[in-house]
């Protein structure tokens, strides 16, 4: 199956492991102690970003305890945070075989229904999964799935809709809020995304993702000092190679060019195998006549992506400029 890496550019499923954490604490009553220090050590390799010891943990655990569902809770949590989508998906279809009834498994496939676009059957099982919905949580994480649904079937209207009646249950969830500013920013609808992201801010001032997002609504106006706040914010909240690219190439465009490049610098540093951030670099260096440090920069993108077409063009109008500047010194 193909996965959503390639799903549209601001719409992406939300995560759930960090959900079920809540309820896992009762499912641990009744278990010997030795279970329990088992699963804590997998929650902390998890935390500690270590998913294959996690799932190595969690698999002897599967094994010495088959019916301690935490167990295989974790496991796929191991599995999607290492990204083998396909591997969680296989494990879930045959332990919903045998548990036909743990609804967890049922969200952790809808969850992975919406990854791998597969609208259609993803409505079917959270309309199904949302009929015996337990708790608050459980169906605003059921909403929320039928909403990119929705929204992946081509029908932004009916997501905003479904968020909107659970932001009227529970109006604090960042998630709707996140969402629907998306939705609106994908159909530049600009108005109503800032109006959205802005309310998000106002709960949650230091959520990971919204002055990134008001970055980029910014910067698709062309309110470039706006933008560069936003960003700048996203960065010091939580730093990522990709925000560090979307304000250098912010910076380039109100002409801090010597800014940019250290900004995309860093964003290497960080991430050599950001591709776009190399390609930004490049056009930069070649904005400022530096011929010779932008055919270095593409030259290292063109083994990144060896069939891209703009990256050799680049590189050959480079490489002339270069050649130029050393005939031109020689005489």
């Amino acid at each position: 199956m193909e996965g959503g890496e390639d799903q549209d550019r601001l719409i992406r499923p939300a995560g759930i492991t960090r959900r079920l954490a809540t309820t896992r604490a009762k499912e641990e009553m009744g278990m010997d102690q030795n279970a329990k220090s088992r699963i804590t050590r997998i929650q902390l390799a998890l935390e500690n970003n270590e998913w294959l010891k996690a799932f190595h943990l969690a698999e002897s655990g599967v094994t010495d305890n088959p019916d301690i569902m935490p167990f295989k809770y974790l496991m796929i949590d191991a599995l999607i945070a290492g990204g083998r989508f396909d591997e969680a998906s296989k494990k879930i279809t045959l332990w919903r075989e045998d548990f036909p009834k743990d609804r967890k498994l049922g969200i952790y496939a809808l969850h992975l229904l919406i990854y791998f676009k597969e609208f259609d059957e993803a409505e079917r099982l959270g309309e199904t999964l949302l009929e015996g919905s337990q708790n608050i949580v459980e169906k605003r994480d059921i909403i929320l799935h039928l909403a990119f649904a929705a929204h992946g079937k081509g029908n932004p209207r009916g997501a905003i809709l479904l968020l909107n009646d659970l932001l009227s249950e529970d109006p604090l969830n960042t998630d709707a809020y996140e969402t629907i500013g998306k939705i609106y920013f994908e159909h530049a609808r600009f108005e109503e995304a800032e109006r959205y992201l802005l309310a998000l801010t106002d709960i949650d001032p230091l959520h990971p993702r919204v002055h990134q997002l008001l970055g980029l609504l910014y910067s698709e106006q062309g309110k470039w000092d706006e933008a560069i706040m936003e960003l700048e914010e996203a960065v010091e909240i939580e730093p990522s190679d990709e925000t560090m690219r979307e304000l250098g190439w912010t910076l380039n465009m109100v002409g801090d060019r010597d800014g940019a490049i250290s900004v995309l610098e860093e964003a290497l540093d960080m991430n050599p195998m950001n591709l776009q951030a190399r390609i930004d670099l490049g056009t930069i260096f070649m904005d400022q006549e530096n011929y010779e440090r932008a055919l270095a920069e593409w030259k290292i993108a063109q083994k990144q992506d060896p069939g891209n077409s703009a990256i050799k063009s680049n590189m050959e109008k480079a490489r002339e400029k270069v050649e130029k500047d050393r005939s031109i010194s020689r005489h």
